[in-house]
C-alpha cells in the first residue's frame, strides 16, 4: 500500500468503514461458531474478535489510529443486537438505551471524523508511547490501544445487557432480592433520572468540544491552554461528560434491573480509566508544552465542574 498519508481524506474514510464492517461480520462469524456459552461471554468474545481485526488492520496501514472510532461505534451495535435477541414486545426502557447510546455514540463519532484527517493521521498519545518505548510497541498497540479500552467499554456495556434482558426476563441473575422489590414508579423514576444523565452529558461534551474548537481558531500561540466556558471549572468537561454517560447507563439499569447493583463495577473502572489513566496522560504532555498549567491544575477541578479555588 502506498504512503497512508497521501492517501485522500474521502477514501481513507472508505477504507476504515471496510475495516469495521470487516471486523463485525468478523466478530459475528466467531458468535456462530462458537459453543453455547453465557451471553455476556460470547459477546465479550466476539467484541474482542472485532477489536483483534481492528488492531490487524491498523498494523497493515502502520497506524493504531484506525481503532478510534471503535470507542463509539461498537455500543450501538451491542445494544441493537441484545434488544433483538430479547426477541418481545418493544417497551419504552428500550427506546430511552437506544435513544441515549445512539445520541451519544452518533456525536462521539462525527467528533472524531471531523478531527481525523486522513490514514496518515495518528493521535498524538500513540506517537508518543511508540516513541518512548519502541521494543514493546508491539504490545502496547495490541493491549494498551486496543484490547484494554475494548474491555473497559464493555464493562461499562454490562449494566445494559442486564437491563435490556431483565425488562424481558424474570431469570435476570440478580445480587438483591430486597432492591428489586422497589416499587415501579420508583424504578421508573431511576430510569428517567439516569436517561436525563446521559443525555446530559451528550449536550457537556458537545458544549466543550465546540468551545475547545472555538478556541483553537482564535488562539494561534500553541504555549496557551483554555481557561474559558466550562473549562473554568474543570480542566477535562469532555472526559467528565464521558464518565457521566456510562454512569446514566447505570442509573438507568438500576430502574429496572436494580437488583444487579454490582454492575456498578463498570462505570467505576470507566471512572479509574479517565481518572488515573486518560487524565495524567494528557496533562503530563500538556504540562511539559504550557507554561502557568500547573498552577490551572492547582486552581481548576481536574473532571467535576467545581467553582475555581482562589489563587
Amino acid at each position: 500500500m502506498k504512503n497512508p498519508a497521501t492517501v485522500s481524506r474521502a477514501a481513507s474514510f472508505l477504507i476504515i468503514f471496510i475495516i469495521y464492517i470487516a471486523a463485525f461480520f468478523g466478530g459475528f462469524l466467531v458468535l456462530y461458531l462458537l459453543p453455547v456459552l453465557h451471553p455476556l461471554l460470547s459477546f465479550l468474545i466476539v467484541d474482542v474478535a472485532a477489536t483483534i481485526i481492528v488492531w490487524i488492520a491498523g498494523l497493515i496501514l502502520k497506524n493504531a489510529s484506525a481503532y478510534d472510532p471503535y470507542w463509539s461505534v461498537l455500543p450501538p451495535v451491542f445494544i441493537t443486537v441484545w434488544i433483538i435477541k430479547a426477541a418481545d414486545s418493544f417497551t419504552i426502557a428500550e427506546l430511552l438505551f437506544i435513544l441515549a447510546v445512539f445520541i451519544w455514540g452518533l456525536r462521539l463519532t462525527v467528533n472524531w471524523a471531523m478531527r481525523w484527517v486522513n490514514l496518515g493521521h495518528q493521535d498524538w498519545r500513540y506517537t508518543m508511547l511508540r516513541e518512548k518505548s519502541p521494543k514493546i510497541w508491539f504490545l502496547t498497540n495490541l493491549f494498551g490501544i486496543n484490547l484494554i479500552p475494548t474491555f473497559f467499554v464493555y464493562m461499562a456495556l454490562v449494566p445494559a445487557y442486564f437491563a435490556l434482558s431483565g425488562s424481558k426476563s424474570s431469570s435476570v441473575p440478580l445480587f438483591s432480592s430486597h432492591l428489586q422489590n422497589l416499587p415501579a414508579a420508583a424504578k421508573y423514576a431511576i430510569l428517567a433520572a439516569g436517561f436525563i444523565f446521559c443525555i446530559a452529558a451528550v449536550i457537556l461534551q458537545a458544549i466543550s468540544d465546540r468551545q475547545m474548537d472555538d478556541f483553537k481558531k482564535r488562539t494561534k500561540d500553541k504555549s496557551q491552554y483554555i481557561e474559558v466556558g466550562l473549562w473554568k471549572f474543570s480542566r477535562h468537561p469532555n472526559y467528565f461528560g464521558e464518565v457521566l454517560f456510562w454512569w446514566g447507563i447505570w442509573v438507568m439499569q438500576m430502574g429496572i434491573v436494580p437488583g444487579a447493583w454490582l454492575t456498578v463495577i463498570g462505570p467505576a473502572a470507566m471512572t479509574f480509566l479517565f481518572v488515573f489513566i486518560s487524565v495524567p496522560m494528557m496533562e503530563s504532555h500538556v504540562i511539559l508544552s504550557k507554561p502557568g498549567y500547573a498552577d490551572y491544575r492547582k486552581r481548576v477541578s481536574m473532571l467535576v465542574p467545581w467553582p475555581r479555588r482562589a489563587r
